[in-house]
């Protein structure tokens, strides 16, 4: 069964740097500090995104090693996202048979993982873990993931994702006027995915096909706008209102996120 989504993965430069970003501008909790791999080509380091979900920062080591490569190809921004599951074996076993590629599996720190592979997850990087008990946690700002929005080439092929392959339900199809896009809207276990497609203008994001944005809940946007504005952090004007704003992803190690004012 899934649970949700368990952590957003970013891929930086520089591992401090975006640390201190971190911390600083959504005043995230560290709650695991760096680690090493046996790979011995990165070290990781991860923060509280609200109670139920976490950001980790990935660093490489050196020149060399899958994460330098993935630097020197495709810059900072989403390595990846994971999905929590309750049988991680079984759920590995269901996709294998609906043709999900799979990459690979690991374990480390006691929790187990499996890779998707891009081709099969709509040029998404995606895992499955089964994971310990997760720390406690304080967020004053942030509250936890409103959603992960993927843009598609076709809205078809989002469908064929999400309800085939993953299980999710259909939640509702609609027009997205901030962006100006058509979106379909899919929830599996507490996790809420939107893909984009038909966009009729230009967009925030320069990704074509891929994690477009992921979006955040704050329970007060305009102080958290007025925090964000102390680091030179700006909202993007041509895609935001009154209840949600974007923030520019060149200011965001790579990552475009959205700010959604939580329904009081």
């Amino acid at each position: 069964m899934y649970k949700g989504i368990d952590h957003i993965a970013l891929a930086v430069e520089d591992i401090e740097k975006a640390a201190a970003l971190y911390r600083d501008v959504f005043q995230l909790d560290l709650i695991m500090s760096h680690s090493y791999p046996a790979d011995g080509v990165h070290t990781y380091l991860v923060l509280s995104l609200g109670p139920k979900n976490e950001l980790e920062l990935m660093g490489p080591l050196g020149a060399k090693g899958f994460l330098a490569s993935y630097l020197k190809k495709h810059g900072q921004g989403v390595h990846h996202l994971a999905l929590e599951v309750t049988d991680i074996d079984l759920e590995t076993q269901k996709l294998e048979e609906k043709g999900v590629r799979i990459a690979g599996t690991t374990r480390e720190k006691g929790m187990d993982f499996t890779f998707l592979h891009p081709i099969s997850t709509l040029k998404l990087g995606m895992q499955l873990m089964q994971r310990n008990p997760r720390k406690p946690s304080r967020n004053p700002m942030i509250k936890g993931i409103d959603h992960v929005a993927v843009r598609v080439s076709n809205g078809e092929f989002g469908r064929d994702f999400f309800i085939d392959k993953l299980g999710a339900k259909k939640a509702g199809s609609e027009g997205d006027a901030t962006l100006d896009c058509s979106r379909d809207r899919f929830v599996i276990g507490e996790a809420h995915f939107h893909t984009l497609y038909d966009f009729r203008g230009s967009s925030p994001s320069k990704v074509v096909e891929g994690l477009h944005h992921v979006a955040l809940n704050v329970e007060d946007l305009e102080e958290t706008l007025r925090h964000l504005k102390k680091f030179q952090i700006h909202p993007m004007e041509n895609w935001s209102n009154e209840i949600s704003v974007f923030l520019p992803a060149e200011k965001m190690s790579g990552c475009l996120w959205q700010l959604i004012q939580t329904e009081s």
